[in-house]
């Protein structure tokens, strides 16, 4: 079995199975999330490369705050396609409501309901709050980026 959960937070047992899905920031046909970008469009590119390196540097603070940096715009990323996901399914809703021939059919019935409307605002919100902590741990790596004359 490849998939034990540990009691103790952050143990569970290792697979095979990359913990992000692979994506190759040099394919230029793959645009990056908005998280991954704001972290390019903030630090540039010699910058983002800087950060790459600083990653890789285990066990020092500036390498931890590289993780952090890192981890934070992955989950901007996360859930911004989450909430895209939902919006596509609000909108085919939607769509089904609209159309009378759709819903005629027998099999079919709108799935809209009021708490879809509610689960949009809650993706739209935690999304922005992830940009907004996006933010606050960029503003902490440039300033200890800054401190320690690494720039």
């Amino acid at each position: 079995m490849t998939h034990r959960i540990s009691r103790i937070r952050g143990t569970a047992a290792r697979t095979n199975m990359p913990s992000t899905p692979a994506r190759s920031t040099s394919d230029p046909h793959i645009s990056p999330g908005p998280g991954t970008q704001s972290v390019r469009t903030v630090l540039g590119e010699d910058g983002y490369r800087r950060l790459t390196d600083q990653f890789l540097q285990c066990g020092t603070a500036l390498g931890e705050l590289a993780c952090l940096v890192q981890d934070t715009a992955r989950e901007a990323d996360r859930l911004h396609g989450k909430l895209r996901r939902h919006a596509t399914q609000v909108r085919d809703c939607l769509g089904d409501v609209l159309n009378p021939a759709w819903t005629r059919h027998p099999s079919r019935s709108p799935a809209c309901s009021p708490t879809r409307a509610n689960t949009t605002d809650l993706h739209a919100a935690r999304f922005a709050q992830q940009m907004n902590q996006l933010i606050l741990v960029l503003e902490s790596y440039q300033a200890a980026v800054r401190r320690t004359g690494t720039a």
